[in-house]
Parts: C-alpha cells; structure tokens; sequence
C-alpha cells in the first residue's frame, strides 16, 4: 500500500489512516488504521484539520496527479504570488484606516488610497472570473472583519461587471464593500472571534453591528449609497433580516448586491470553527430560497456568472469520483455537468450525485 499525505478534499472511502489525528489543542479525534468513510470526513472537517497521513489500498482509485489541485496548481504561479503580495498589503492598509477610524492610530480613512489599492489588486486578476479563482487559493485566512470584507470587496467587483454597472458606480459599490462591516470594530473581540456557537445574547449583540458601523461614518462625506450599504447588508427582502427587518421595497441596491457578496464569502471561508462549504452547495441554498429573501434581479445574473466562473474546475463528486465541470445547467446551476475520465455526469438527472469539493 502507498502512503501519502492528502488534502481532507482528496481522502476516498476505504483509505486507512496511517498515523492518529489530533486536534490544534492537540486532543486525539482518529486513531491510526481507522479506515476513511462519510463519517470520517465530516468529522476531519469539523475540527478543521487539513490533511492528514493515509494508507491507500491497491484496489482505491486515486485521484490522478494531473487533476489533484487546479488550486494547488495555481498558488505555484508567479500570477498568483504577485496577487497575494498586493493581497496582504491590501488587508494591512485596510486595518490601519479602520485601526485609525477608531481613534487607536493616526491613520486616517482615505478612501482614494483604499480604491487603489483594490484597483491593483483586480489588475492581477485576468477577469471576472479569475478573481473566484485567486481567492479560492485564500480560503485558508480566517479572519471575519477584515479579509472577509476584502473578499466581498473583490467579489463585489466581480459582480459589478455582470451587472453592467458604470465606472462610477462600480467604484462607489467596493467602497460601499470595504466598508459594510466597519460595525463589526465596535463588537467585543472576544465574540467576534468565538470558535463554538453564539448564545442567544450574543447573536444580539453582533446584530448591533450595522447600526454601529453606520453611526461610526454617518457624519462623514460618503455617497448615501455606502451609507445604505452598511446599515442594511443584513435586511432581506422577504423582511426576516436585520435591524428593522425591512422589505424589498425598503432596501436600497447597493444593500442588495452585497448581501449576495457577503453571505456567499462567509459560507465559502474557512473559519477557525469550521471549514467553509462547496460553492456550488451555496449555490444550492441560494436556489432552495434565495429567491425569497434577495432580490432576483442580482440573485439570477450573480448565480448564473457565479457557475460559469467554475467551468474547467477540478471537482470530487459524493461518490469519491474526481472529474471536470464542463457545462452548466441553467435549470439547475448547482448541479452541473461533470467530466470524470470521458464518462459525463449529467447531475441535474443523476440526482444520488453532487459535488462535494472543488479543488
């Protein structure tokens, strides 16, 4: 038997753990020969381990060495590396305008500078559509303020394009990104960051956040837009967000958009309690009922670019099977067309099938 060791994303039912696995707090969860299954995975997932050391018996098909990781494959490049510089330079300088809004650093909150610095960093991206593939390769920071506005912030940019919006706009949406979650400063840290589920007090206390971060910057010279952005990204259209609980007519677009942007990052992200979901199980719960609480004139152009942007992905299947998403169903954009060694799954019809990982 060959040992290896593979991303949680690799494992296959039947591969035998070559050595004990243990938790960051180093508490073992998995004893050595545990043969792999479901089970196995899920728990590996929950306590957020990466990898892990594998026995792989004769009769497992493995992944072939050309499909194991496009991503992978990616974070090796010079285009990626120059992303991730601009990346990382872009979170510190985001960190210090919001360090200095609240008054702990002498910084100030220049929002030219901060549009420049976006502006470099989609440069690094080909297009639209590279964006979702450069931060693919980010998913393992875990930090819920500010990468997870930078993300929302590119996403954001992306989607500027799909809607066709003007220059002006455009620029005035990422601003309106970076800075929908600024509330998010005022909530202890200790909350923010909590790696187990919130209490019911909790949950209140961070539902505060965009009436705070809204009070933070009302005073300032900021398009009303920006200002709709930060306090409303949580309303929903169906009246079951927050913090007034307001409709579809009562939500500006700008609230709209992000809400997309935010919810499909926060879903997608690692976080230090649990690893983020498959994009295309986030485009399932937005088809199950989005079309209920955003609005579908973004929710449809957002989810059919959104799949797109994962054609040619290397992906696991529920049946262990690696392959190739080569065509989307417009039907169904979650569940795609999958190209496993010239074998076509049509996962629309074969409905015991769905894509578990994207690698």
């Amino acid at each position: 038997m060959n040992i290896l060791t593979l991303h949680i994303s690799q494992l296959l039912p039947g591969m035998i753990l070559a050595e004990d696995v243990f938790t960051p707090r180093n508490e073992r969860i998995l004893s050595r020969n545990t043969i792999i299954s479901p089970k196995t995975i899920a728990k590996l997932k929950f306590n957020s381990i990466k990898e892990v050391m594998v026995y792989i018996p004769k009769d497992i098909v493995q992944v072939p060495s050309s499909m194991e990781s496009k991503t992978a494959e990616l974070k090796n490049t010079t285009e990626f590396k120059k992303f991730k510089k601009f990346y990382m330079e872009s979170i510190e300088l985001l960190k210090e305008s919001f360090m200095g809004l609240m008054g702990f650093s002498n910084s100030q909150l220049n929002t030219e500078q901060l549009l420049h610095s976006v502006s470099s960093l989609l440069k690094e991206c080909r297009n639209s559509f590279r964006t979702f593939d450069m931060l693919q390769c980010m998913k393992e920071y875990d930090d819920i303020v500010y990468v997870h506005s930078m993300n929302v912030t590119l996403i954001c940019a992306s989607f500027a394009s799909w809607l066709n919006l003007s220059q002006a706009d455009m620029q005035q949406l990422l601003l309106a990104a970076i800075l929908h979650d600024i509330g998010k400063l005022k909530i202890p840290y200790d909350i923010i960051h909590k790696p187990t589920a919130l209490t019911d007090q909790e949950f209140k206390t961070i539902r505060q956040h965009p009436m705070l971060g809204y009070n933070m910057v009302k005073d300032m010279d900021l398009d009303h837009r920006i200002l709709d952005a930060i306090l409303m990204h949580h309303e929903r259209c169906d009246g079951s967000g927050y913090p007034r609980q307001l409709t579809s007519k009562e939500i500006t677009s700008f609230p709209k958009i992000i809400a997309i942007a935010d919810v499909f990052d926060a879903m997608t992200t690692n976080r230090s309690y649990r690893n983020g979901i498959c994009a295309f199980d986030v485009i399932q719960k937005f088809e199950e009922d989005g079309y209920q609480k955003y609005d579908v004139a973004y929710l449809i152009p957002f989810l059919k670019s959104l799949a797109l942007a994962y054609i040619n992905s290397t992906v696991q299947l529920s049946n262990s099977l690696v392959g190739e998403v080569v065509m989307i169903n417009e039907q169904a954009l979650s569940r795609p067309i999958v190209n496993v060694n010239n074998h076509f799954y049509d996962l629309s019809k074969e409905k015991d099938l769905h894509i578990v990982s994207v690698l």
